[in-house]
Order: C-alpha cells, then structure tokens, then sequence
C-alpha cells in the first residue's frame, strides 16, 4: 500500500471513530477531515511520558522513521509538537504548541455553527492543521489564522501553501462572523472584540495558567455596536495550553519567589487566627472555585484533606484554613475575599455555570453575573471602563 492510500484510509477510519463518538454530524467538516493530510502538517511529534510528579515530560521524537508514526498521526489524540522553557524556573521545560485532538476541533467548530458564507479567525496557528480543516471548509479567503510565535507561522504556512491552502494571517476589524482560540486565556484579548464583526460570536478556553484544571468554555456574542460581548461559561470539553505572553518561553502563571530560612521564620511569627463560618471544603465545588477565580484572579489556592491555601499576587499574603480557623498574614488577610465570594454566590442559591451570563468589556475584562444581578448594570459599567 502506497503512503498516499494508507493515510487516506486512517483518515477515513479516524473519521468514523470520532463520528462513532457523536462528533462530525456536518457531513462537509466530516469530508474535510477526510480529506486533509495531517502527517503533513504533522511530520513530527513529542512522545511523552508522567515524572515523579505526575507531569508530562518529553520522552523523545516520533517522526517516519518510527513505525508508529502514521497511525498515531490519525488517531483522535492531541500530538505534542514544541516545548519551550519555562518562564521564571530554571531548567524546566513546558508544553507550548500541539495539534489538537481533531474530535475537539470538531467539537469547537460544530458548537459555532461554522458554514460556508462564513469568515473565520482563527487564533493559534499552531501546525496549521485547524486552518488546513477551516480552508478546506470554507475557502482561503474566508479563514483567518495567527499565532504569537512567528516560527510556527512560518513553518505552517509553507505546509498549508504546499497543501494548496492559502489563509490569510493578517486579521482586519469588524470583519469575522466566527472566532475560535486553540489556547486558553485568563481574559479575553480586546483585539478579539474589535476583530469581529457586530453580532459575531467568539469561543474560547478560559483557564487560569497557575491552575490549568479550573477552567471553562466561553461562547460570546459581540454586541451591535461591536464595543462589548456577552454570553455564557460552559463546563469545558476539552482544555488547551495557555496562551504564552512571549513566544520564546512557556508561561505557567505567576512563580512564588524563593524566601530565606529567615523570611520564613519572620512569616511563621506574623500568623494571626480567626474563626470563620466557610470552611474549605467550599473549594470542592468547581463552580465556585471558577467563581471564586473569575472574582479574585491575582490569588492562588490549593486544596487538601480538609484544609486550603491562599496566595496573593509575589506571595504578600496567604492564608491557612483548617477546622473553621484561617490562618493568615500578610498586607491583607486573603480568606475575607473567600468570604465575600461565597456570600455572594450563597445569597443567589449556589447557581451552576450553566445558569452564568458573563460580560466583556471593550478591554477584554471578562465579569461573570450571577442569576438575579443586574446584567444590564454590569454591560453599562463594563461598556465605559
């Protein structure tokens, strides 16, 4: 069998599998899927594997030299294609650019309702094998893709150009009916907002970089006057690498600085106590948690056996709460915000992301509403900021 009919036929098979698992309904995304050659947009990928801790970790390079290269090129897995070091550590090394799992590409272009007539803008080039599926949907004059890292743009667009692909990667105003992010962001870009066109409907991954696992997706509508978009979160169905501040390093979110054995000491005696009436298990709900998140983004937190830990922005604050008493120092006493959160979610009957509607503003300030607030307060606010 020739390379050309066996990656047309794990196309194929690769096509049925994800339709098998409910994706691929439009039977002209399904055909596009079919007919894109990924291993070209893919000639090579990272194997990896978990460490001690449980993080991937590059474990080598998959290429057409290994036998299982193609057949992996068209399976529905994400395929890991850069790494880059870590900004703030040393040493470390982070995941910043994949071909995503084409059922959740699939996912993400069928819960836009992308069809033909339609302009798209794509943000995360990444391989090219998303604009690749898009051009071949739609035509290249209606896709639009860009990506902070300009190697990637490079590589891709010779690969798409040699696939016959010619997308745009230069986006103009006011002019997608669609814009979709193949990264996470903690808020969403203004460009983004000033790209579409009035009416135009943007989806993304919104995640936190110090916490990648609270996270959710946001379907927005751009408002006539094309200044603000609202919308609603819903629980994600897949989640991305977070969006890089520059293309030369990973980005994991904020790095707690290192304190001298003095430091901790002098912290360790500055602990004051108190008594609070919200425990830490109210971190167990994830709906608060992303609330909590979407109302305080410069703290951190972790959870334990019955405890939680507070961070605030460079570690000036934190706090410990176990057994109804938060321990706490720092320039402010962080769990107050905790409070204040759960008070707000409580007094609106503990609503679930589904029941959000959030709010951006022509800076790119995302807000979420609770059920009962007043939504049209929160856009005239948010409209002026």
């Amino acid at each position: 069998m020739t390379e050309q009919s066996s990656w047309r036929a794990l196309a194929a098979a690769m096509v049925g599998e994800i339709q098998a698992d409910g994706y691929l309904r439009d039977e002209a995304l399904a055909r596009a899927f079919a007919s894109v050659p990924r291993h070209v947009l893919v000639p090579a990928f990272y194997r990896l594997e978990s460490d001690s801790d449980g993080r991937d970790v590059v474990a080598g390079v998959v290429d057409a030299a290994q036998p299982d290269w193609l057949s992996t090129v068209y399976s529905n897995s994400v395929l890991v294609t850069q790494v880059k070091p870590i900004a703030g550590q040393s040493g470390a090394e982070g995941l910043t650019s994949s071909s995503s799992m084409p059922a959740l590409m699939a996912d993400m272009i069928e819960e836009l309702g992308i069809k033909p007539g339609m302009r798209v803008l794509e943000i995360g080039t990444g391989t090219g094998y998303n604009a690749a599926i898009l051009c071949h949907l739609l035509g290249d004059d209606a896709v639009t893709t860009l990506d902070i890292d300009q190697e990637l743009v490079a590589q891709a667009k010779d690969r798409l150009a040699g696939l016959g692909y010619q997308p745009s990667f230069d986006p103009q105003p006011a002019t997608y009916d669609r814009i979709l992010a193949t990264h996470a962001v903690a808020e969403i870009p203004a460009d983004w907002i000033r790209w579409s066109k009035p009416g135009g409907v943007i989806l993304t991954d919104l995640r936190s970089p110090a916490n990648s696992i609270l996270g959710a997706w946001a379907k927005l509508t751009v408002s006539d006057d094309g200044q603000t978009a609202t919308g609603v979160l819903m629980p994600a169905r897949g989640f991305f690498m977070s969006a890089r501040v520059t293309p030369e390093l990973a980005d994991i979110g904020e790095v707690m600085p290192e304190f001298t054995a003095d430091e901790h000491e002098r912290r360790a005696e500055s602990i004051e106590a108190r008594p609070t009436a919200v425990p830490a298990s109210v971190f167990d709900s994830e709906a608060f948690g992303l609330y909590f998140w979407r109302q305080s983004p410069e703290i951190s937190w972790w959870v334990g056996e019955g405890t939680a830990g507070l961070n605030g922005r460079r570690a000036e604050s934190w706090a410990y709460v176990e057994d109804l008493v938060v321990h706490y120092g720092g320039v402010e006493d962080l769990w107050v915000q905790v409070e204040r959160a759960f008070a707000a979610w409580a007094a609106a009957g503990k609503p679930e992301m589904p029941t959000w509607k959030v709010v951006v503003n022509a800076a790119g300030r995302l807000t979420v509403v609770l059920p009962g607030a007043a939504l049209t307060a929160v856009l005239e606010k948010g409209a002026v900021e």
